[in-house]
């Protein structure tokens, strides 16, 4: 019987330290995005899109924030719900051309927890479909 408990109080320690080991969102950007969409959100003319103008603007409308959640890169991620919302607000204020406006809404955990298990098909027409809702050009992919 003791050797039971200590062993589940082993797990049960290992299993909160693990969760306290979580990284910040700029080592997160780092170490999930960062190879793609390069250290200032530019993306890779052709192939990654840059997040540099579309993030915000994405994110002020219904379907824009639908997107950025199902996007595979986002939706397949292997970061927690809490990690992803986290690193998507980072992203915002920190990648963007475009100042976050002072309505602008975080995404939660349970948005994202909401969303991300159903990742998008015909990324590049929705987004398309995106830039022009929200009154832009596209730029280059």
């Amino acid at each position: 019987m003791r050797i039971l408990f200590r062993v589940t109080a082993t797990m049960l320690a290992l299993a909160g330290a693990s969760a306290a080991w979580g990284y910040e969102p700029a080592v997160n950007y780092q170490i999930r995005c960062m190879g793609c969409h390069l250290a200032d959100g530019s993306g890779t003319p052709g192939r990654i899109p840059s997040v540099r103008r579309s993030l915000v603007l994405f994110s002020a409308v219904p379907e824009g924030r639908d997107y950025v959640v199902r996007v595979p890169g986002v939706a397949q991620s292997p970061l927690s719900d809490a990690d992803t919302a986290a690193l998507l607000n980072w992203m915002a204020r920190n990648l963007s051309d475009v100042k976050v406006p002072a309505n602008y809404v975080d995404y939660s955990e349970a948005e994202v927890h909401g969303l991300r298990d159903r990742p998008l098909a015909q990324v590049k027409a929705i987004r398309a479909r995106l830039w022009k809702s929200v009154g832009g050009a596209a730029p280059t992919p």
